[in-house]
């Protein structure tokens, strides 16, 4: 066999592999892609003000390189693993994207709007929210809210895996596409208006677990929410290094989300949904994470952000149409 011959071989080869993955990718691969080609460009942009600016250029090619794979195998070897690996990737990923947010949010948009959220509270509510439902609290009532605040992080993975367990790969990649597009839209959003939340303006930070004190669990899932937040307890001045990630409330757009799915979807669980989502919705503002303006923009983006997917995700299709013709 000649030089050429090899050549001509790698390279059919290599266009069929390219024409299989282009093939099997879906709208949740395309909003990981972008996301990540969003935060390498601000890596560049921003070298030398963000420390691990590199980190995050090669962080994010091993994740795209591991995508790739896993969407070829998936679609090469219709092995039950590596099919369930194709859509249950994007959940560490998520979390691994909503980390490098916060390497930017601060550095491109230097501006906290505490003032400017507080303010809007006290026009539309005539009051600061969490101090007004300081009324109502007692350790078993912050118990139970801190808990459903840390079943966020859970719910939708309970939904999906419902999805996959029955095998309803349909629903599953309805779900997949929605909840991936809502969480990386709430993340490009906290650029807008970076704010660090009640807790650290409002109220006093270390005084917590007196102010609002639980029964068992309230400190640890307290800690433990603080350390995803980029803070700890311990810290003199936490609300230097904390996540700006108030505005909009991502706990109460993606709950909603979460649970909108559930009744459409006709999920087994939809009723857990509404009654702890419900809960962790009011746990926003009654454990002082988010101001009142944050939740009620919250609630709005869910609503719209819902039906405009499925039409981002019909773009695509046809753009993938147009790519297999050329």
């Amino acid at each position: 066999m000649s030089g050429n011959d090899i050549f001509h071989g790698a390279s059919e080869a290599s266009r069929q592999i390219w024409i299989k993955l282009r093939s099997a990718i879906i709208a949740i691969d395309v909003y990981t892609a972008v996301i990540m080609v969003i935060y390498s460009v601000l890596s560049l942009i921003y070298y030398r003000d963000v420390v691990n600016a590199s980190s995050v250029i090669l962080q994010d090619a091993m994740i795209g390189l591991m995508i790739m794979t896993v969407v070829l195998l998936a679609s090469i070897t219709g092995s039950p693993l590596f099919t369930a690996l194709r859509y249950f990737y994007v959940i560490p990923v998520i979390y691994l994207m909503y980390d490098q947010t916060h390497v930017f949010v601060h550095v491109v948009h230097p501006v906290d709007y505490d003032r400017e959220l507080i303010a809007a509270d006290r026009w539309l509510f005539g009051t600061d929210p969490t101090t007004w439902l300081e009324r109502f609290s007692f350790p078993a009532l912050t118990e139970y809210l801190q808990i459903c605040y840390f079943l966020f992080y859970l719910m939708p993975i309970m939904q999906a895996w419902e999805w996959w367990r029955k095998g309803e790969r349909g629903n599953l990649e309805v779900f997949a596409r929605g909840i991936t597009f809502c969480y990386y839209v709430s993340y490009l959003l906290y650029f807008i208006m970076p704010a660090i939340g009640p807790r650290f303006t409002l109220h006093n930070f270390h005084t917590l677990d007196v102010d609002l004190p639980g029964l068992l669990l309230t400190p640890w899932l307290r800690d433990i929410v603080d350390v995803g937040g980029g803070v700890a307890r311990t810290m003199m001045h936490p609300e230097l290094f904390v996540n700006r990630d108030c505005m909009p409330s991502g706990h109460t757009m993606m709950t909603l989300v979460n649970i909108l799915f559930a009744f459409r979807l006709r999920s087994r669980y939809r009723w857990f949904f509404a009654v702890v989502g419900g809960s962790l919705i009011i746990s926003t503002v009654y454990l002082r994470y988010h101001y009142g303006i944050d939740v009620v923009v919250g609630a709005i983006l869910a609503v719209i952000m819902m039906p405009l997917e499925p039409k981002v995700n019909r773009w695509i299709g046809v753009q993938k149409k147009r790519w297999a013709s050329v």
